[in-house]
């Protein structure tokens, strides 16, 4: 048997799905005009927009980090954030005891004594602050970033055992880092080694007040409440250790954690539901698995019909295909885990 050996067919092109949706509603792809892919355009994000309402997408399941701030109980979440489904409050050990190095000029050790009022402000663009354990070893799980200015800045996390050869372990796309305010992120693949170091690398100059390279993570699950659960809380600016969170799904949500955090409570682990992002021009790629490509041309070929397509029939036949096609990729976009029910026998059973 003779196979290409080849898997390219698992990001197609914009241009490509709207040629092919065009096909199965009459309209060959030589007359296509610029109107006509601009509508097509326009329905695929009406489409992934409206996805997010039919059920949970796997694909779009993420991990974020919010820092906490003390006697702060409200938190902005970030664009593209729809909800949260899990959360879990996370401690973990900043690992100290080495020598701090800055490349560009300023005093390293200010970035790591915890005092808010010193920086390390380096004096030249794309520098480096960085930690040397050797001979010890630590596999940095987290890194947490307090900028002592807002600014931009373009980091990437890189690890090394001899301070000559270095490997990248994290790149944070270039975001806004509030001055004072404590952004974390998570290592993916966490590896031991001696040295450590956060790099600039679009050209900005570092002015860091506090760098946290830390281990040991330690994950507590805090609880879901309702919006009448949290509003009847009698005092909403209690401190201690959080236990409980709501969202407030604004067109910007707002997480509100319980109790109010304060001292070593300073960061929640939580997954989320991402936005889909916006098809963009014809050689973009629609952020969808392979898996739902069928289901995808089927109701963009659906929505074009509606639009140019007289025959009623020919119209309904279409959605009732692209309803077909989104159940059974919707039916196999799912967890492959058994199911598991517990009891306590000490407390018996109940039937309702």
């Amino acid at each position: 048997m003779s196979t290409s050996g080849t898997y390219l067919f698992t990001s197609p092109q914009s241009e490509q799905i709207i040629t092919d949706a065009y096909e199965r509603i009459g309209i060959v792809p030589s007359p296509i005009t610029l109107e006509q892919i601009q509508t097509a355009q326009r329905s695929m994000n009406f489409i992934l927009s409206s996805w997010v309402n039919k059920g949970l997408n796997l694909w779009t399941v993420q991990e974020g980090l919010l820092g906490l701030q003390n006697n702060q109980r409200a938190y902005s979440l970030p664009l593209g954030v729809i909800d949260w489904l899990e959360a879990e409050l996370r401690q973990s050990q900043r690992q100290l005891g080495g020598v701090p190095f800055s490349s560009e000029g300023g005093v390293a050790s200010n970035a790591f004594d915890y005092n808010p009022n010193t920086a390390c402000t380096q004096t030249g663009p794309n520098g480096y602050i960085s930690y040397n354990w050797s001979p010890s070893q630590f596999d940095i799980e987290m890194v947490g970033v307090q900028s002592n200015v807002t600014d931009i800045y373009t980091l990437v996390f890189e690890f090394s055992n001899d301070n000559i050869t270095w490997t990248q372990v994290g790149a944070p796309p270039a975001q806004t880092y509030t001055q004072g305010v404590l952004t974390w992120f998570a290592i993916a693949v966490p590896t031991n080694g001696s040295y450590f170091r956060v790099r600039e690398t679009g050209g900005a100059t570092l002015n860091i007040q506090e760098l946290y390279f830390n281990t040991a993570i330690l994950d507590i699950v805090i609880n879901r409440q309702s919006r009448a659960e949290y509003q009847a809380q009698p005092n909403k600016n209690q401190t201690g250790q959080p236990s409980t969170f709501y969202i407030n799904r604004q067109i910007s949500p707002v997480a509100y954690i319980w109790p109010v955090p304060y001292g070593n409570f300073n960061c929640i682990h939580y997954t989320f539901i991402q936005q889909m992002q916006d098809v963009g021009t014809m050689i973009n790629c629609a952020q969808i698995p392979t898996r739902f490509l069928e289901a995808f041309t089927a109701k963009l070929a659906h929505m074009l019909s509606v639009k140019q397509v007289k025959d009623l029939a020919k119209v309904q036949m279409l959605g009732q295909l692209a309803e077909m096609e989104y159940t059974i990729a919707g039916q196999e976009d799912r967890e492959r885990v058994p199911l598991r029910v517990y009891g306590d026998y000490m407390q018996g059973w109940s039937q309702v």
